[in-house]
């Protein structure tokens, strides 16, 4: 039987869900969920790299009764027969022997009607919110999902005060991925030292996110007194000001590398991270109170500086 067939048939009885699971044996490499408002899309990527949309209406009413299929671009429509939208994302989980969401992705979003079901997922590898949502969401999505994920992507416009941005960096994630979508607006946010400090992310990647020099140097020294974010194995920032490098390394006795020194960098925690290993040249080693050394690497491009911070585990 096809996927299509297999998940048709999950969804006519409990019986017919186990025969499905048990007999079929289905071949799922990721799925992943866009909430579009008032809807949730479901991408179901099978192991020979073929593609299953489901499309499930969370309003009007009537809608909640069918679910829209489509595959090898034909569309069909099927009725629920009385399972709610929990249900049916779940038959098709336990169906597909899919164990987490691979990604959950959120545009031009408003409502709370998909938050309960998205709750119930097992586990959300990584979560992307557009700039489309709106503050209110954000904060209450981030309040029922932030259990049940480990890395969060997400566009800056929605931060209007720094409650909201700091409760972000609190967050206990495996990464946190900030985008500034307004780049030239003086009002947009502006870290301060406590904001890094209070931050508990192991890999922390800010594009275009204010922040002074100085800033990252008082930071780097408390790093360095073990008084700063103990988890952290990554900070990079990408910012379209200026970096002097003798203002970032004062105080810090850095050690210069030679460039013909190459050292690659591996995430602690390699099942729990969607941070790839990368190769580290140069850069100016910097030394933690217990040993613990760490890699002050600056690249300057366009207009555009790029730090990165390798703490070596």
């Amino acid at each position: 039987m096809k996927l299509i067939d297999v998940i048709a048939l999950s969804l006519l009885s409990n019986r017919a869900r186990i025969l499905s699971k048990t007999s079929c044996g289905l071949s799922v490499t990721s799925i992943n969920i866009a909430a579009i408002n008032h809807s949730l899309d479901l991408d179901i990527v099978l192991s020979d790299d073929k593609k299953l949309q489901i499309l499930l209406c969370l309003i009007p009413e009537n809608y909640k009764e069918f679910v829209v299929v489509s595959v090898d671009n034909k569309t069909v429509i099927w009725r629920t027969l009385g399972l709610s939208t929990t249900e049916c994302v779940h038959r098709i989980l336990d169906v597909t022997n899919c164990e987490s969401i691979q990604e959950l992705k959120f545009y031009e979003t408003d409502s709370f009607d998909e938050l309960p079901i998205l709750a119930t997922l097992p586990h959300i590898e990584q979560i992307y919110i557009s700039r489309d949502c709106n503050e209110v969401f954000v904060h209450k999505m981030l309040e029922m999902l932030s259990k049940v994920t480990s890395n969060i992507d997400m566009c800056q416009d929605w931060f209007r005060n720094l409650e909201q941005f700091q409760k972000v960096l609190m967050l206990n994630m495996n990464s946190i991925t900030i985008y500034a979508m307004n780049l030239r607006d003086p009002t947009r946010v502006r870290l301060s030292l406590d904001d890094l400090l209070i931050s508990n992310a192991v890999h922390l990647h800010l594009y275009d996110v204010m922040i002074s020099v100085k800033t990252l140097n008082r930071f780097f020294k408390l790093w360095m007194r073990k008084k700063s974010n103990p988890r952290l194995e990554h900070l990079k920032f990408l910012t379209l000001e200026e970096v002097s490098p003798d203002v970032l390394l004062k105080g810090l006795n850095a050690l210069e590398m030679p460039q013909t020194t190459t050292r690659t960098f591996r995430v602690s925690d390699h099942t729990n991270s969607r941070c790839r290993e990368k190769v580290v040249t140069g850069g100016l080693d910097v030394m933690r109170s217990d040993g613990t050394r760490a890699t002050v690497a600056i690249e300057a491009k366009a207009g555009t500086t790029i730090l990165d911070f390798y703490v070596w585990m």
